[in-house]
């Protein structure tokens, strides 16, 4: 759905972007030449031969620019990556437990975890988040665990390199869809700062960051390079009011009503991000580099749940029940004889009136007694969020023998950490006795690395250069934690039988659940490069990896490139991939709140393969993701001034993990009950999920990249298409795991088409800007939990093109001013289709690829030193 309202501030970005290029130059003092802002891309990723461009490797590699990342409406690199570079996708969904605060990144429509991830060429550790959700309140991509970008600074990086290609063999586990090279800044003088603020046109979701960058020489032979940012970008609201908490609004008063009446809110998150990077390097008298990062950020993020109706009036009530449907919600009693109840309560030594209060209007004649009944007389919300940190270190020495062998040694740790907050929620279990306020519990991921890596050109007779032989060795420890949730959030209070047990909303993680776990791996690996000819290009690698827990595997990559002349050339790759389960994976345990068909709250607990739960369920040892790829793909450069890429991917993945679910019915009931799993009547009626290696997956398409720059009055117009076409067909899926609309949703709910179309154009000294066109086509979507898992409900969505703009002036030489606007014609995708999710108040499609906030405008001052 289009609105074409050009809001004021969007109309005076354009009339500046319109006025003609002959009246800005002649207002530049001193008009530079174009070729002298053009930035000489020389790339360091799938390649370990020194000196080449993005044109002339054998894989396809996008190299794209640290301006490019920051100056956008958004300081998340999450989000400015996927609007620069179609083949990269993310969703923002609202009430999806931590996938809500950490966003996964996919590459090519594969998982986020298939992707590897550095950080000047070293392993970027993972989050300690596992998405667990599933459409169409989570991401597509369910059960990955991959990096977090939104703790990287955007005004610490220099060019993010993105080799679209698969790397196993290069580099290691993930590298699957490809690999992301964050290249940081190393300028050894000068300051930069700026600061940025804006707002969505609806007048909510205010973001405000502040950055600053500042490179200090040590003396003549090193640098230090430092970056510190903070953010805060504030919820959106745009829900439409639940029907249930209209009705209660009605009786209690709108403003007793969580949310200002409505209920639950569909919106962003409230984040506050505070992120410091620090890079060096520095040259010894012997000519060895000692060099190093350090990162550090801080996140707090608060979100929503869903709406809890209240215990009310009872003159009310009937009518109460009849509309919330809150029977089973944990809200009332259900229908049951209550006296084993209160004998229950008698027999452990408690007083039944600090659970039960009488109500007639009940069938059972009592309705629970807890906070809900005297503190939320409009029912309550949950709000649920997490204080995620994040470090990481990097130390190592580089140099280069007499001998023309160049070595790296370098060690590598890191840890980021999610703490679970839950507050205006409830135990049930503990009636009146509850607290308000839980901390569910901490998970954390903890990596540690060390790598040696040496390059050493051989001259062979017969080749037109020296065969380049790079090798090396990395040991790799992977660490997963989890810590226990408050004796609240876990408590199994007196009427637990009855109400279920914990925190309501997420549930603390139980103390048997917590622990350290573990996995290492050694590797070594042999890359080979040459020219043949002076047309014919050659490569291969081979890389060995033995897990403690998985394993060895053998990985190789074979690539070719023939240059037919400086205009055109062709080349090619194969290879095999891995991904092995991650220590959260194998580990993870989670029992949080989600909705039926009918809009009730049910328990959805996703245990570990090796938990009493699932082995009873059926579940079996974790294997590792295998993969076999190719690209075909042609370098064309018809004009001194333009540069085509064209690519042709194909992907097989076998064994992709997936959730088992499973409904607890009384057959699985007796079946945990055999295994001796305690307490298993408590968990009839909830969901009980574990990984498995459910599927293979077929992924191709083709990218397209054409760059064009020309010289206008003496500025500079660089034009850039980019274009990624996806698809995915899912094949041999086990018995008993993913549903036909899981396997339509990874199909088609991800667009198959992206499209990118900048326009960007500077003067040099006093003015620049750019116009972006970022096409999403049509995606089709089930109704994922809430459909009848046939995919009989399968919904398609238009195709919609997004327009952002930024205009930047440079004032007194050291100063500019940018104004800008992201999808500045306010575009919104179609209306949600699924009826659940409408009476939950969903307005516009919970899966669109670009979200329903709309349009964004923002302010940036810069200064430079």
């Amino acid at each position: 759905m289009n609105t074409f309202s050009l809001k004021p501030l969007s109309l005076a970005v354009a009339a500046v972007l319109t006025l003609p290029v002959s009246a800005l130059a002649q207002e530049s003092s001193t008009p530079q030449a174009s070729d002298d802002r053009r930035m000489e891309e020389v790339i360091t990723t799938g390649t370990r031969v020194e000196g080449l461009s993005p044109t002339e490797t054998l894989s396809p590699v996008d190299v794209l620019g640290g301006e490019n990342l920051s100056d956008q409406a958004s300081f998340d690199l999450t989000e400015s990556l996927a609007k620069i570079a179609p083949s990269f996708n993310t969703q923002r969904f609202p009430i999806a437990d931590g996938t809500a605060f950490i966003r996964p990144v996919t590459l090519r429509n594969l998982s986020p975890d298939q992707t590897l991830v550095l950080v000047n060429g070293t392993r970027r550790h993972r989050s300690a988040l596992v998405n667990l959700q599933i459409a169409p309140l989570g991401t597509v991509n369910q059960g990955a665990q991959a990096v977090d970008f939104a703790a990287l600074p955007s005004a610490a990086i220099e060019r993010v390199e993105v080799l679209r290609d698969g790397a196993s063999a290069q580099y290691g586990s993930d590298a699957i869809a490809g690999v992301v090279n964050v290249i940081l800044k190393d300028d050894a003088e000068g300051v930069s700062v700026s600061a940025q603020t804006g707002e969505y046109f609806e007048g909510d979701g205010t973001r405000t960051s502040l950055a600053a960058n500042a490179g200090f020489a040590l003396g003549d032979q090193g640098f230090v390079n430092t970056t510190i940012e903070h953010s805060t970008a504030e919820k959106t609201w745009r829900g439409a009011a639940r029907p249930d908490a209209e009705f209660v609004g009605s009786v209690v008063g709108v403003e007793n009503v969580p949310l200002d009446g409505l209920g639950q809110r569909w919106g962003d998150p409230d984040v506050e991000a505070l992120k410091l990077f620090v890079n060096t390097g520095y040259e010894l008298d012997n000519g060895v580099e000692l060099y190093g990062n350090v990162g550090y950020s801080e996140n707090e993020t608060i979100s929503d749940f869903f709406y809890r109706g209240p215990v009310l009036d009872p003159q009310y009530e009937f009518g109460a029940r009849a509309t919330l449907q809150a029977d089973g919600d944990g809200d009332f009693m259900p229908d049951a004889a209550p006296q084993s109840l209160i004998d229950s309560i008698t027999a452990q030594g408690l007083n039944p009136a600090d659970y039960l209060v009488a109500d007639a209007t009940s069938a059972s004649g009592f309705v629970l007694r807890n906070p809900i009944y005297t503190q939320f007389p409009g029912g309550y919300n949950p709000q649920f969020g997490a204080d995620i940190s994040d470090f990481s270190a990097v130390f190592g020495a580089r140099g280069e023998l007499a001998s023309g062998m160049s070595w790296d040694l370098r060690a590598r740790s890191a840890e980021n950490e999610v703490s679970y907050v839950l507050k205006d929620s409830i135990n049930p279990s503990l009636g009146a006795l509850s607290p308000t306020t839980f901390n569910p519990g901490t998970l954390t991921q903890e990596e540690t690395s060390v790598n040696a890596d040496f390059v050493q050109p051989v001259e062979l007779a017969g080749l037109a250069s020296p065969l380049n032989v790079a090798f090396g060795a990395e040991w790799r420890d992977e660490t997963y934690k989890i810590g226990a949730g408050d004796e609240a959030s876990i408590a199994v209070g007196p009427t637990a039988a009855v109400f279920g047990v914990g925190s309501d909303g997420f549930q603390g993680f139980p103390t048997d659940a917590a622990g350290s776990f573990s996995s290492e791996s050694m590797a070594a690996y042999v890359d080979l490069e040459t020219d043949v000819t002076d047309k014919l290009t050659v490569g291969a690698a081979l890389r060995f990896e033995d897990y403690d827990a998985f394993g060895s595997t053998s990985d190789w990559k074979l690539s070719g490139r023939y240059d037919f002349n400086e205009r055109f050339a062709l080349r090619a790759t194969a290879n095999t991939g891995f991904r092995a389960p991650t220590p959260g994976q194998v580990n993870t345990l989670n029992v949080t709140t989600t909705a039926d068909a009918s809009g009730n709250l049910i328990p959805n607990g996703t245990y570990p393969v090796d938990n009493p739960v699932a082995l009873a369920l059926g579940a079996k040892p974790l294997t590792p993701e295998e993969s076999t790829s190719f690209t075909l793909g042609a370098v064309i450069n018809p004009l001194d001034n333009t540069s085509v890429t064209l690519d042709y991917y194909s992907i097989n993945i076998d064994d992709r993990l997936a959730l088992r679910n499973n409904t607890i019915g009384a057959g699985e009931v007796a079946l945990l009950e055999g295994a001796g799993v305690a307490n298993a009547s408590l968990l009839q009626g909830s969901n009980a999920n574990f990984f498995v290696n459910a599927y293979d997956s077929e992924v191709s398409g083709i990218d397209i990249a054409v760059t064009s720059d020309f010289e206008l009055a003496g500025n500079l117009l660089v034009v850039d298409l980019r274009h990624n076409h996806n698809q995915q067909k899912v094949s041999n899926v086990a018995p008993s795991t993913i549903n036909d609309s899981r396997v339509y949703d990874l199909e088609n709910q991800v667009p198959s088409d992206r499209t990118t179309l900048t326009f960007s154009y500077d003067t040099g000294n006093l003015f620049n800007s750019y116009l972006r066109l970022n096409r999403y086509s049509g995606w089709e979507s089930t109704f994922g939990l809430f459909g009848p898992g046939d995919a009989s409900d399968a919904t398609s969505y238009g195709s919609e093109i997004l327009v952002d703009i930024e205009a930047t002036f440079t004032l007194a030489e050291n100063y500019k001013v940018s104004v800008g606007g992201e999808n500045i014609f306010d575009t919104l995708p179609d209306d949600e289709a699924d009826p659940t999710l409408q009476f939950l108040g969903v307005r516009q499609s919970l899966t669109s690829p670009f979200g329903f906030n709309g349009g964004f405008w923002y302010l940036r001052a810069s200064a430079e030193f």
